[in-house]
Formats: structure tokens, C-alpha cells, sequence
């Protein structure tokens, strides 16, 4: 099996509990103690911690994969045009406020964003079908290399 690295994380997205596939990010803007973890928003974008391992309620501590083959990673597939779908060897990361990682745009303007210079995987294929790769508001789960160290 290849090499996979998890962390102990813990749970300080207080609306609700985090669940296995989703994406986080430390909380830099709240808890600011490198251990919590939240959604990807905002600040939170750039600090991605990896893919929930674990259901957590709030509060509780779990783990979170930083690295490695992952084969269910919560994505958002893309509007459809080449330039937003996940494909094979296509880099991850947080454009918008999300539990689930995007295709990073190739637009010149986006990819001067701090948040485009992030990559937080590589995508792989989608597992459930492949209408997921064609749009962008639905949200399903991928085969995808974490990098988040």
C-alpha cells in the first residue's frame, strides 16, 4: 500500500459534526492552535489540513488524511468545460467556501490568487459516475493524491 500520513485533528466547526470524504482546513482565524479544524473558508482556504478520516462531532478529535492516495475525496466537478472539470493529473484546491475541493481555474486572474497557488490534491477519476466531472453543483466523491503537508 502506498504511504499514507494522518493527523490528529480536532472538530471546531461548531454547526455540525464533519464527516469522512470531506475536506478541512485549520482554523487560523478562530481556534489559531494548528490542532482545529473547520470548514475551508475565507483565511481558512490556505491552510488546508486534508480529507476527514473520521466522523467527528464538534469538539471531538478524529483523523484527518495529509497525504497520500485517497479513494473517496468529497469534489466539485467543474461547470462542464474543459477548463473546470477533474481529470486525470488535474490540481485541487479551495476556490470557494466548501467542505469539497475544485479543479483549480487556468484563467491568468485566478491563477494569480493566493488561494490558486494551493494545491491541496490531484485529482484522479470520480467514483460515482461521470456526469460529476461535468458539473459544478454537484458535489460527489473522487479518487484523488492528498497533499497537505
Amino acid at each position: 500500500m502506498p504511504e499514507r500520513i494522518f493527523t490528529v485533528v480536532r472538530n471546531s466547526y461548531s454547526t455540525a459534526s464533519i464527516t469522512p470524504g470531506q475536506w478541512v482546513s485549520y482554523d487560523i482565524v478562530t481556534d489559531k492552535d494548528g490542532v482545529g479544524v473547520t470548514k475551508p473558508g475565507g483565511a481558512n482556504r490556505g491552510t488546508a489540513a486534508g480529507v476527514v478520516a473520521q466522523a467527528m462531532t464538534p469538539g471531538a478529535y478524529g483523523l484527518v488524511q495529509a497525504w497520500g492516495y485517497c479513494e473517496a475525496a468529497l469534489c466539485l466537478g467543474g461547470s462542464g468545460s474543459l477548463t473546470s472539470k477533474i481529470t486525470a493529473g488535474r490540481p485541487l484546491g479551495f476556490m470557494t467556501s466548501h467542505f469539497a475541493a475544485q479543479a483549480l481555474p487556468r484563467t491568468t486572474a485566478v491563477a494569480k490568487s493566493d488561494f490558486a497557488k494551493r494545491i491541496v490534491g490531484i485529482g484522479i477519476e470520480p467514483l460515482n459516475t461521470a456526469a460529476l466531472a461535468t458539473h459544478f453543483g454537484t458535489a460527489g466523491f473522487y479518487e484523488v493524491l492528498i497533499r497537505c503537508l
